[in-house]
């Protein structure tokens, strides 16, 4: 699958192996930023995963969606992530109030 990224500097399109059947979001910019750029930022921390404190919140296609929570249809061939509305600190993470 290739994946857009609006990063701070522009946007960079990623292959990105579709390695299950229900991957996530999160799933996805783990990938790109453990093998292909760690140079990637976005919001993960120790207890994501579960949809409550709406830190990941990302726009995949033009939509908010949280990125730990939202699981990517495996059929498409390109998605695009862009950060959420906000002030962007950098790449993905926004200043949340």
């Amino acid at each position: 699958m290739k994946v857009e990224i609006v990063r701070s500097h522009g946007t960079d399109v990623y292959e990105v192996p579709l390695e299950q059947d229900s991957m996530t979001v999160m799933d996805i910019l783990d990938y790109i930023y453990t093998h292909v750029d760690h140079t990637l930022a976005y919001y993960k921390h120790s207890t994501c995963n579960q949809a409550i404190c709406g830190r990941c919140l990302v726009t995949l296609d033009g939509k908010p969606a949280l990125a730990c929570a939202h699981r990517v249809d495996p059929m498409k061939e390109r998605i695009r992530i862009a950060p959420a509305r906000g002030r962007v600190v950098r790449d993905l993470v926004i200043e949340q109030d």
